[in-house]
């Protein structure tokens, strides 16, 4: 019997994004200490899907989307469940089996749908009933699971402020745990342990591939790599601006976007994408000096792309998402040892700039973009410090080093030394939303026992306050 389940919300297999590729790759780490099977989604599989489940260390399954009879059985056979994203909307029968319920929340998917929305819908309307479904299903998670995982201090700062909302922190977790440790887990998104071969230009990438499918990317030029989706809260408008303005001054620079759609093909197109094509089209730069690659690298060709690249990219607008995000294609980077160019405001963008291993611009400003592009270009001596200090901090990214501390918690919970986390009644979750109103005794009370509570008998104050909780 598995004493673990990971249920996750994303495609798995082949060709995966961030949350299929965590739902793995956390499988692949826990396995070594527990019994453990992933549950994915069955709407994507392919051949190609099956071959790569079969080298897996660990139970696979696949569940249908409203099929809970299935998801309930998965849940009786196990000990703890880890989930993701829109799972516990989707199966709240989860919610009631006694098991102990991890939530992964590292992807905020409130603030990401905030941007998302925001240019698929036109009626505000729509956008805030969207938001406020987002919203309850969040919520929901935030009360129904005993521990959350989250990818960084920023994120756990935020998500200590939404569960302290809901009375998650109350005085009894605080004597019991005064750090919390108990409820929340930083789990940063990791680097597989595989060994990187180093990329550009040593001819350890798989060059006749990349040859034929890019003819006009030739091997004295330097390859700039964005490695990942389009989505909307990124900036390709000013990257391909400054993209521009350096190429005048290093002609041999070429920019490659990995990929314009999600492998999820539940997920709708990104306006990012086709606004960047229309750009570099309206240019005359596509198909001369920046492409656009079709569909969606396999999880285990990425080498084939990575290795050839000089330079990795992440450039976004800075808002609220900023703050809060962890942009996993920069683990790709860090992993392949490609010095980074990435805009302020994130995690990453402190970890580059603090660790030197690329450089960091301003928000929207293509005259930093074409002077970093143009730096890192003309420099290879430059690019090899950095990747030497790539080098030096990419372990601490392992996912076997950052996946312990949930390790350790699993096996807390299985010996039965976790601890009971408290979980408010609907009843307190009403009252402290309002949806429960004071009497009239109550409030006098509580006005009658602020205002004199440093001349009340230390007894009858307390009396009083019992008398007002009844």
């Amino acid at each position: 019997m598995p004493e673990i389940l990971i249920v996750s919300d994303d495609i798995v297999g082949a060709r995966m994004a961030g949350p299929g590729i965590r739902a793995w790759e956390i499988a692949r780490s826990l396995s070594r200490k527990f019994a453990v099977k992933l549950a994915v989604p069955d709407f994507a599989r392919s051949a190609e899907d099956e071959e790569f489940f079969r080298r897996a260390s660990f139970e696979t399954t696949f569940y249908k989307l409203g099929d809970a009879a299935f998801v309930r059985r998965l849940a009786e056979d196990s000990l703890i469940i880890v989930f993701q994203g829109f799972v516990l909307s989707k199966f709240p029968v989860l919610k009631n089996h006694g098991k102990y319920l991890i939530a992964d929340i590292y992807d905020p998917f409130v603030l990401e749908n905030l941007f998302i929305h925001q240019r698929k819908m036109e009626n505000l309307g729509e956008r805030e009933a969207v938001h406020l479904h987002d919203l309850r299903v969040f919520n929901d998670i935030l009360l129904a699971a005993d521990h959350f995982l989250c990818a960084s201090e920023r994120q756990k700062d935020l998500f200590s402020g939404a569960l302290m909302s809901l009375n998650r922190i109350t005085p009894q977790t605080l004597d019991a745990d005064p750090d919390f440790s108990s409820l929340i887990t930083v789990v940063p998104f990791g680097v597989a342990d595989d060994r990187p071969r180093e990329s550009g230009h040593s001819g350890t990438s798989d060059a006749p591939a990349f040859q034929s499918e890019f003819p006009l990317v030739e091997e004295k030029d330097v390859l700039l790599l964005w490695g990942g989706v389009l989505s909307n809260w990124f900036d390709p408008i000013s990257l391909i601006r400054g993209f521009e303005a350096a190429l005048r001054e290093c002609p041999r620079i070429r920019l490659l976007f990995l990929s314009t759609v999600h492998p999820n093909p539940l997920l709708p197109p990104f306006e990012a994408a086709a606004d960047a094509r229309f750009l570099a089209a309206e240019r005359g730069l596509l198909g001369k000096s920046v492409f656009f690659r079709e569909g969606w690298v396999p999880y285990d060709r990425r080498a084939d792309y990575f290795e050839r690249a000089d330079i990795g990219l992440s450039i976004h607008r800075t808002h609220f998402e900023t703050r809060y995000a962890f942009r996993t294609r920069i683990l790709d980077y860090l992993k392949f040892g490609i010095p980074v160019l990435c805009t302020e405001g994130d995690y990453f963008a402190q970890l580059v700039s603090a660790e030197s291993l690329g450089e960091v611009v301003r928000s929207e400003n293509v005259d930093d973009i074409r002077a970093a592009i143009s730096r890192l270009a003309a420099d290879p001596a430059l690019r090899s410090r950095m990747k030497a200090n790539i080098r030096r901090i990419r372990e601490r990214y392992a996912w076997e080093r950052v996946t312990e501390p949930l390790a350790r918690h699993c096996e807390k919970v299985l010996s039965g030394s976790a601890g009971a986390g408290g979980k408010p009644g609907k009843r307190e979750v009403a009252y402290i939303t309002g949806g429960i109103p004071d009497s009239a005794l109550r409030r006098g009370g509580k006005k009658l026992l602020g205002m004199n509570s440093a001349k009340v008998p230390r007894g009858f104050a307390a009396r009083l306050r019992r008398m007002l909780r009844i």
